[in-house]
């Protein structure tokens, strides 16, 4: 005799309590531009040394002086000013 089960399909599907995301998602800016001073602080902190060179390795940073992040972070700004008023939220 075969017994009626009283769950339907969905029920039996497990729940999802959190919400799902991409494993990995490329960034589309490219690699976080970081400067050797602040890799060496945070190996120092972190006690992982040589988490800079795997980073670079694997394109996650990129290496750059203090002038070149400052010059970046400038047309980052710049570009997100222009952006915001395009849409009227400047």
């Amino acid at each position: 005799m075969q017994q009626r089960s009283t769950h339907s399909e969905e029920s039996l599907q497990p729940a999802v309590t959190t919400p799902q995301y991409e494993s990995h998602v490329e960034n589309s800016k490219g690699p976080l531009k970081v400067t050797q001073e602040a890799v060496e602080a945070y190996e120092k902190r972190t006690g992982f040394y040589g988490i800079g060179r795997i980073m670079v390795e694997d394109g996650h940073w990129l290496i750059v002086t203090k002038e070149e992040l400052a010059r970046s972070r400038a047309q980052e700004q710049t570009s997100h000013t222009m952006m915001s008023r395009q849409r009227g939220l400047a």
